[in-house]
């Protein structure tokens, strides 16, 4: 088992070594040593070639395998940097490296849907460009990567937006399907702010 902070550490821990369910639990942060500052954002459990994406509000990722988030160090290991400004998103787990679509989707609506056999599997490091925003948006702000997803051949994507949400069937992405680092379309009206998404 291991857990992601915001500075893009990892941490692990054998699961059997956590509180049972019946107790109140105890913080990570009595258990591991963060920088100051720092929250967790995201858990993953796996084998060890298990594959996980891991990505930036920027738009950078890579693919990597559970192995990789595992050490001893109370303080963890640098597993991704995420770059000035920007802020990490949980750890998205892969069903086939070869098969997957990769989704992003930015806070103006975009999403974008390529092979994720395009994006490259790294131990560590910043990753590569996912989908394209627009350089002045992105210093400003005024847009960032807001959810990405890996969705299984034949699989579907729901999206929630609000009290709505959209299901997208695989044949619906082929809409929103590009090469890595493009646009992407834009999400029918009322589905452009992703509060969150969930695959199938």
């Amino acid at each position: 088992m291991a857990f992601v902070d915001s500075t893009g550490r990892s941490y692990s821990a054998l699961a059997h070594s956590l509180p049972s369910a019946r107790g109140n639990g105890e913080p990570l942060s009595g258990r591991f040593s963060p920088p100051a500052g720092a929250s967790f954002i995201g858990l993953a459990v796996a084998d060890n070639d298990a594959r996980y994406v891991l990505a930036s509000s920027h738009g950078y990722g890579f693919v990597t395998r559970f192995e990789n988030f595992t050490g001893r160090n109370k303080a963890g290991k640098q597993l991704i940097n995420a770059g000035d400004g920007a802020e990490l998103l949980a750890p998205v787990p892969v069903n086939d490296a070869k098969t997957d679509f990769i989704v992003s989707i930015t806070s103006a609506g975009h999403l974008l849907a390529f092979p994720l056999a395009e994006l490259p599997e790294l131990d560590k490091g910043k990753g590569n460009k996912l989908v394209q925003i627009p350089p002045a948006k992105l210093k400003s702000g005024e847009e960032k990567v807001v959810a990405i997803a890996s969705v299984k051949q034949g699989g579907e994507l729901t999206i929630y937006s609000g009290r709505q949400k959209l299901v997208l069937s695989w044949r619906d992405l082929q809409a929103y399907e590009g090469s890595r680092a493009s646009r992407g379309n834009l999400l029918p009206r009322g589905f452009t702010k992703v509060d969150r998404v969930e695959t199938a």
